[in-house]
């Protein structure tokens, strides 16, 4: 039996292609290797003390600042919606790091960043820079409660958004979406894992 035109369409309602989701891309294509930075983060292993958070507010200030200062040099992202100069998280982790009486000039810098040439690779770098304020919360909390800190006093970074992480997570998943087709996310996913690749060996690395 032939199928009509009307009866193409009454299926096609029955049945909608799915929309692309660049953001359950990344999720789905960086699961693993998310999981295994989690383990290179010791805030909640027991016994971390105050010379361990300073180890790790150094390693992030070395990962972050020349990562964003390549992020900032692109002008695809020069977007008022996007707000990248808001977004950047090496000030926090400057002021942590005076807070704690270290010296931001003095800290290694990481030499193995992720490539971020292309306004599609910027999304997927973004894409854990920006995902970190999310667990951030639960870290905040932990470092208040066991040292003390907070932001403004050594924790400034992981209370980067303050009460506004959640808008925020959510104007940056708007802007990405509004500006990634399937045709990019081979790319973006990529770049992501390799931020997380970096990142993770970095944490890692003796210094």
């Amino acid at each position: 039996m032939s199928i009509t035109h009307g009866d193409s369409v009454i299926a096609a309602r029955e049945n909608p292609k799915p929309q692309f989701d660049i953001f359950q891309q990344l999720k789905a294509g960086t699961a693993d290797i998310h999981r295994q930075i989690e383990e290179r983060v010791p805030v909640f292993r027991p016994g971390f003390n105050l010379a361990d958070y300073c180890q790790l507010v150094k390693r992030f200030y070395g990962f972050w600042w020349p990562l964003e200062v390549k992020l900032s040099s692109l002008s695809d992202l020069q977007h008022p919606e996007l707000d990248l100069e808001g977004r950047l998280k090496s000030p926090f982790l400057e002021d942590d790091l005076r807070f704690l009486g270290l010296d931001p000039t003095l800290v290694r810098q990481c030499a193995r960043l992720p490539g971020v040439d292309s306004v599609q690779q910027a999304f997927g770098c973004l894409y854990v820079l920006e995902g970190s304020t999310l667990g951030a919360q639960f870290i905040s909390h932990k470092l208040e409660t066991d040292l003390c800190l907070r932001a403004g006093s050594g924790a400034s970074f992981f209370n980067a958004y303050g009460e506004s992480v959640g808008q925020r997570w959510q104007d940056f998943k708007i802007f990405v979406t509004a500006r990634v087709g399937s045709y990019d996310s081979e790319t973006v996913v990529a770049t992501a894992r390799q931020t997380f690749q970096s990142l993770h060996e970095w944490l890692g690395a003796r210094l």
